[in-house]
């Protein structure tokens, strides 16, 4: 089963929700109200969402589940965890960019923890890949990272710069690689490697 965790980030386009069980992340649920959409549970310690959309969530029989302000979780991990427990395999994070480049950069690591989980949006896709052999669609000229976690031995073919040997966070030389075809490969021996696929071109 896919869940989609929809969080409290800056999204202004089209929001694809493919996932079976869809979770809001505390303020998360004032995007899915805006977009007249209801989830089947709001996780969070509910600082980011108002009485009024608590209220209209209550009377339309969303379960909600309040956590304390002081934790050590962030809402996102709260949910993640609900997910797993209701038996996910995979997992989709909406709505995740913003200005808060603390809790981006703390998402990649959570995402790095689990399997199976994709931070998506319209312009790009974030993803995390472990030891193993992996085939990811592309479209040709795509703009593509890969950001080792962090240090990684890896391959990547289909694109315009071959890569294949260990890598460090401290010599990113895998930032704006461009693919050449619509399937691309990538063969992680060890470590964690981040990548970041344009959907549309950056600035």
């Amino acid at each position: 089963m896919k869940a989609t965790i929809v969080l409290n980030g800056v999204s202004n386009g089209t929001m694809f929700i493919t996932g079976e069980m869809l979770i809001a992340a505390d303020g998360g649920a004032e995007e899915l109200r805006r977009r007249n959409l209801l989830p089947d549970v709001i996780i969070g310690d509910l600082d980011s969402i108002s009485d009024e959309s608590i209220e209209y969530f209550q009377s339309k029989g969303v379960k909600i589940q309040v956590y304390p302000h002081e934790k050590d979780e962030t809402d996102l991990e709260l949910a993640i965890n609900y997910a797993l427990k209701y038996g996910a395999t995979e997992i989709e994070i909406l709505n995740w960019q913003g200005e808060r480049i603390d809790m981006i950069i703390a998402m990649i690591g959570l995402m790095s923890k689990y399997e199976n989980i994709t931070a998506v949006a319209d312009n790009c896709e974030i993803g995390l890949l472990s030891t193993g052999e992996h085939s990811l669609k592309a479209i040709r000229d795509e703009i593509w990272s890969f950001i080792p976690l962090c240090e990684a031995d890896f391959s990547i073919s289909g694109f315009k710069y071959s890569f294949d040997g260990k890598m460090s966070i401290t010599s990113p030389i895998g930032v704006s690689n461009e693919a050449l075809e619509n399937n691309v490969k990538v063969n992680v021996r060890s470590g964690k490697v981040v990548y970041i696929r344009w959907k549309k071109k950056p600035l």
